[in-house]
């Protein structure tokens, strides 16, 4: 990395150096009475046509050479869900429109900069307009556009749009800034959450008779500490010794914890019916990372804390904003586990070069060497604060035995209430 960074630092200098040597060129032309740029024979004008046919040659080789060493889907191999194999089939359709329109117009461009540079000799054909030429690249695009917008309205249709009835249903939570995954239990449903019930072990703000009360013990809580401090600030007299924008600033927070506390009465607790009528969220499992069964239609939610999240696992073309106060959601299907992705030539040659460059670092470092493995990533996609590069959580896509072993081990919410 910092050998790279060097090189690309040195790139810049001798770009900077160059650009400033011909103005230096120039300045000294303008004081010597040489030739400018308007007057240049007709071989150096030869010269740089011909140049542009080199920079032709060299600029789509280069095009071309990206293409079979990256592949068309940007080096992030083949997609590793259903609704991603779609995806990737309209991108390289896609793909196969844009590019002979790329290399055509670019061509010709160039061609045409070579074969009519200037000479003194001849004269532009004045050409100000045609209708057939009008048409030809007004209707050319117009239905190639109409063929690409068609294609993907149909695959967008078959993505969203695609109930499964056996996807099992499971949420992704963002905050500032990480994540949380709730899966639905046997009753494949989610418990209701509310984001008044939010605190620090409720952090989903789900639904239930002991965190409603917790709430409740936590709003009181707060409002004595409050209270508690206010008379403490008092003096004999019955006046506030401490900054009346302080006391101010306090007294609006103990009312805001007590219209919270009025909004959860009203609106969320049904008192001894509670657990009647938030049941299902008592085999809900909540955690801190994804695992996923191969071949296992999932129904994802989507709901966020604080700010506009995207989470995104670009393996398996998945993306969804997470907007807050409202749930958003994506159906997919895995179809390739972690282990099939990690066998797979491609992959293995990717890590390898990964493991030597991370390795020679930790050596510079005098630190042990380790090796570094392909793992799928849920990442948010949005810039959505300072630490918005940590948002990070690995995923597991594993056989219906493995995924059974790991959360048989974690515990349901109601087994947590009852500890």
């Amino acid at each position: 990395m910092e050998n790279r960074f060097i090189i690309v630092v040195v790139v810049a200098l001798f770009i900077v150096a160059l650009l400033q040597l011909m103005k230096v060129y120039d300045i000294a032309s303008m004081f010597k009475g040489n030739k400018f740029e308007e007057k240049l024979t007709r071989r150096e004008n030869s010269f740089n046509a011909n140049m542009l046919i080199v920079f032709m040659i060299a600029y789509f080789g280069f095009i071309i050479w990206l293409i079979l060493k990256f592949g068309m889907n940007g080096g992030l191999f083949d997609a590793a869900s259903v609704h991603g194999q779609k995806i990737d089939s309209l991108l390289l359709f896609n793909w196969w429109v844009i590019l002979p329109v790329f290399f055509l117009t670019n061509a010709i461009l160039f061609i045409f900069s070579w074969k009519y540079s200037y000479k003194k000799e001849r004269k532009a054909y004045y050409f100000p307009h045609d209708n057939r030429l009008e048409l030809v690249w007004t209707i050319v695009p117009a239905i190639a556009l109409a063929a690409i917008v068609i294609y993907g309205l149909k695959t967008w249709n078959e993505i969203m749009f695609s109930d499964n009835e056996d996807a099992k249903v499971v949420e992704v939570y963002a905050y500032q800034f990480g994540w949380w995954t709730r899966y639905s239990g046997d009753d494949n449903t989610l418990g209701k959450a509310d984001y008044k019930l939010i605190t620090a072990t409720n952090p989903l703000g789900i639904i239930t008779d002991k965190n409603i009360k917790d709430s409740y013990a936590f709003l009181d809580s707060e409002v004595d500490k409050i209270n508690s401090i206010l008379e403490d600030s008092k003096n004999d007299q019955g006046t506030y010794f401490i900054p009346n924008a302080q006391v101010d600033s306090l007294i609006e927070k103990m009312e805001r914890y007590k219209r919270q506390k009025y909004r959860i009465k009203s609106g969320l607790d049904k008192g001894e019916l509670n657990d009647s009528i938030y049941k299902s969220a008592n085999d809900d499992v909540l955690v801190q990372e994804l695992h996923l069964v191969k071949d296992q239609p999932y129904a994802m939610k989507f709901r966020s804390k604080d700010v506009i999240h995207c989470p995104w696992i670009p393996h398996m073309r998945m993306q969804m904003n997470a907007v807050p106060g409202m749930e958003t959601g994506f159906n997919f299907t895995p179809t390739v586990s972690t282990l099939e992705m990690r066998a797979k030539p491609e992959v293995q040659e990717h890590y390898k070069n990964i493991n030597k460059i991370h390795n020679e670092r930790l050596n510079r470092l005098g630190e042990q060497e380790e090796k570094v493995e392909f793992n799928y990533i849920l990442m948010c996609n949005k810039i959505c604060g300072a630490a918005h590069s940590n948002m990070k959580m690995d995923v597991y896509v594993e056989s219906p035995q493995e995924f059974n072993s790991w959360i048989s081990e974690k515990k349901t919410i109601a087994q947590k209430a009852s500890e």
